[in-house]
């Protein structure tokens, strides 16, 4: 396994981070890959855009599959907005 670190400021969310996040997984797309955050916050949002804006996915089935586990809000959603395309 190979371990990949992509430190994201829990209070300061990047648009930076989010592309340096979609490199990652770009490397990665033939391979089976376990993402992970401590709190689930900034890697929710930033599966829900790569589902949504990197693999195509309707924008309401992205949505509602990231609310089936977590509802953004405080900084996450307005990282969210803010990066919504």
């Amino acid at each position: 396994m190979t371990y990949t670190h992509i430190p994201v400021d829990f209070q300061n969310p990047t648009v930076q981070d989010f592309d340096k996040f979609c490199a990652v997984m770009e490397q990665l797309k033939d391979v089976r890959a376990h993402v992970h955050c401590v709190a689930n916050y900034r890697v929710s949002a930033f599966i829900y855009r790569w589902r949504r804006d990197v693999l195509g996915m309707d924008e309401a089935r992205a949505r509602s599959e990231m609310e089936a586990i977590w509802h953004p809000e405080g900084v996450s959603a307005t990282f969210i907005s803010r990066l919504a395309g």
